[in-house]
């Protein structure tokens, strides 16, 4: 039987996630860069969802199109910064995502929340993270899916996790922030059910990441490239290292923990 989410969460060996997939090998956030960490055997694949105009759950960044797609030569009269709130799905399926990084990943698609899981899913441990959209339709598309128990859902919006923590108590939450992580923000992270604190790299200290543990809570940290940081804080203890370099990281890990 596959691990869940929660098991993985609970092993003692340093967890590697690869940021957007292994999105310095294939377009960010699209189903090849997915599949390119899953050959990696990460631990989990980050993604970021936002809803479309029609409430999709769409698998993509950022709040406009204009930065990795051609949004701006298929509608040329939009204002700048097109919204993706402002397309509906059968509009962002004219899209091509992967041009902008290389001419091999030309006509890339943007997915939806329900096809990536669907693919990877089975090949891999997915964390999930929110940008736009409700705890209905998130949850609609878990139950749908295997992804139901291969996943981790990750969040700014602490609110959101509150929320989803009262529809679904045992989905493992990342409760994710930035700025001096203080205790007033780690108890208030806390209460929103998540098990696991996900901070900002520039912002954690090594010291945060026992603070984390004394509360009974898992530590990881969001983004990390650099071989010296990762070894910095996976000797500190940290549980889990969201990297661009996924491949990079797992060769450090073998040699670290050897």
């Amino acid at each position: 039987m596959s691990i869940t989410a929660r098991e993985m969460l609970a092993t003692s060996r340093p967890l590697v996630i690869a940021h957007r997939g292994d999105s310095r090998q294939a377009p960010e956030n699209t189903l090849p860069a997915f599949l390119k960490a899953t050959q990696l055997n990460v631990d989990f694949v980050e993604l970021d969802y936002q809803e479309s105009r029609d409430g999709v759950p769409i698998v993509f960044h950022d709040d406009t199109l204009d930065r990795i797609t051609n949004a701006r030569q298929v509608w040329p009269d939009s204002p700048p910064e097109i919204a993706i709130a402002s397309r509906s799905l059968c509009e962002l399926r004219q899209l091509d995502a992967g041009s902008w990084f290389s001419t091999e990943f030309r006509e890339t698609p943007l997915s939806t929340l329900a096809e990536v899981c669907d693919v990877i899913a089975p090949r891999s441990l997915l964390a999930i993270e929110r940008k736009t959209g409700s705890v209905r339709t998130l949850l609609a598309v878990l139950a749908e899916n295997v992804a139901a128990q291969r996943s981790v859902v990750m969040a700014f919006d602490w609110q959101f996790l509150t929320e989803l923590h009262a529809a679904r108590p045992l989905l493992p939450l990342v409760a994710l922030g930035e700025g001096p992580l203080t205790d007033e923000k780690l108890a208030a992270a806390q209460a929103t059910g998540a098990c696991v604190i996900g901070w900002q790299n520039e912002a954690l200290l090594c010291d945060d990441v026992g603070r984390i543990h004394t509360r009974g809570l898992k530590a990881w940290c969001w983004t990390v490239d650099n071989r010296d940081r990762a070894a910095e804080l996976w000797s500190a203890g940290l549980d889990g290292l969201i990297t661009n370099v996924p491949g990079e990281m797992l060769k450090l890990r073998r040699e670290q923990f050897a």
